[in-house]
């Protein structure tokens, strides 16, 4: 094998100046952005990236550019599964796709200043600093936003980690795939302006096979958006079939406890014993009363179904549930009414769940919607267990809930997902005094999102 002039020493300077660097910084990058932290991760990410970044650059001068990539991108999962053999495939995959990402990024500025600097040639054989004056700001300005990042513990794509994690459906593990690869050939297609010239015909495949794939990406993307408004319908009708399931079933047991109370009274009546029956009575129609009937009176048939069907599974479970809806509120166009339901059934859900753990005489769930500066606020708060910084902190993170339970969770995060998507928040709060408050702000029409379920 003839190796080409100055190997040794430009595979050096690739390997200190670039490759190890880069390495580190788009590994730490990633691991950040995913919120994903094993245990001694910064030691393994110092050693993953020497070992790898060896690896690589000892091929980078006697590879084809193609080859070169695909050679890259391989040992990059081997050794992540070698090093950090606590992340699953997909977790690796997603490792690789943010490392890319970053790559790109580093590539396309790159290629874009060699332009103005003779081009690929020049920069690679030039000056030790003049490599590092090109290379180590770009490095040291991806650490300083991931050092930010974790930090303030924005862990921007720990949503998309847990969808790409527990994804089972076909078309969202083909539309990963359609992006990975679509990926892949932009640093294929950029390596021919910074690495090393491709042939023409290689390139030109590339180009048709890159548009390609981006028109499978739209197709896929529209399939599946359709496909989320057909089951967000379903899961809506589920929802209400549900809730008023129970209602009907609390209102046939209360129906079969009515015959019972009256055979009571009767018999206390024929017994004369007057004042037990009044207090008996008195205990009765309390009862009945805090089935409150009057929301039936509300303007929107949805939501009137489903306090009516809450109130109906608070009465069975011994829970005392108020609400105030503001009339104000009820002209907030900017929600429909299906997504109203979902965000209002799935908090009072959980504030239930709650409030069932405590005596019956301390359960209690309140729930109030209004408008204020144009915003509406759904406020929904339960007397359960006082919650820590740390519980309230993790409760905040997009797409995490403190919940163990997979029901419960999954419906928090399913208020999380449906008031982002209206431009708004769910926020948590918690004291000794009130309880656990979940609440939901939406901003007007025009500050609104396109909604994807109708």
């Amino acid at each position: 094998m003839t190796f080409p002039p100055d190997y040794i020493s430009n595979t050096l300077q690739l390997l200190f100046i670039m490759s190890i660097p880069q390495a580190a910084t788009s590994l730490w990058f990633s691991f950040v952005c995913l919120g994903f932290f094993p245990e001694r991760y910064a030691k393994r990410i110092i050693v993953y990236s020497i070992v790898q970044s060896i690896y690589i650059v000892g091929n980078f001068f006697l590879l084809p550019s193609w080859a070169y990539m695909l050679h890259s991108q391989t040992s990059i999962f081997i050794f992540l599964a070698f090093l950090f053999p606590e992340a699953k495939i997909k977790m690796r995959l997603l490792i690789i796709f943010f490392m890319m990402a970053v790559s790109v990024i580093f590539d396309m500025v790159y290629a874009y200043i060699s332009l103005h600097f003779g081009g690929y040639e020049h920069v690679l054989y030039n000056t030790v600093p003049f490599k590092i004056a090109l290379f180590w700001p770009g490095f040291l300005a991806v650490a300083l936003i991931t050092l930010f990042l974790q930090h303030k513990k924005m862990y921007l794509a720990r949503q998309i980690r847990n969808l790409v994690v527990h994804i089972r459906s076909k078309p969202y593990t083909t539309l990963v795939a359609l992006i990975f690869l679509q990926l892949l050939l932009y640093m294929l297609i950029l390596s021919d302006v910074f690495i090393k010239p491709l042939p023409i015909q290689f390139l030109q495949m590339m180009y048709i096979v890159s548009i390609a794939i981006f028109l499978l990406i739209t197709i896929k993307i529209v399939q599946i958006i359709a496909q989320a408004r057909l089951e967000g319908i379903h899961q809506s009708q589920e929802a209400y079939l549900g809730d008023l399931n129970k209602m009907f079933a609390s209102i046939r047991g209360q129906r079969h406890d009515f015959a019972n109370h009256v055979q009571v009274m009767y018999a206390m009546l024929a017994l004369k014993k007057h004042d037990q029956l009044r207090t008996y009575t008195e205990e009765v129609v309390s009862e009945i009363q805090s089935m409150n009937v009057a929301v039936v009176e509300l303007p929107s048939p949805a939501l009137a179904a489903l306090i009516q069907a809450k109130s109906a599974i608070a009465l069975e479970k011994r829970i005392r549930f108020d609400y105030l809806i503001h009339t104000t509120s009820l002209t907030f166009s900017s929600v429909t009414n299906i997504d109203l339901v979902r965000m209002i059934g799935n908090l009072a859900d959980y504030a239930f769940d709650e409030a069932v753990k405590l005596p019956p005489a301390e359960r209690e769930v309140q729930l109030e919607m209004f408008v204020h500066n144009r915003e509406l606020y759904i406020t929904v708060t339960n007397r359960g267990n006082h919650l820590t910084r740390e519980e309230i902190a993790q409760f905040n993170l997009p797409g995490e809930t403190a919940k163990a339970d997979v029901h419960t969770g999954l419906g928090l995060a399913n208020v999380q997902e449906r008031a982002a998507s209206y431009n708004g928040s769910v926020t948590v709060d918690s004291d000794l005094e009130r309880g656990i408050t979940f609440t939901i702000k939406i901003p007007n029409a025009g500050q609104a999102k396109t909604k994807p379920a109708k």
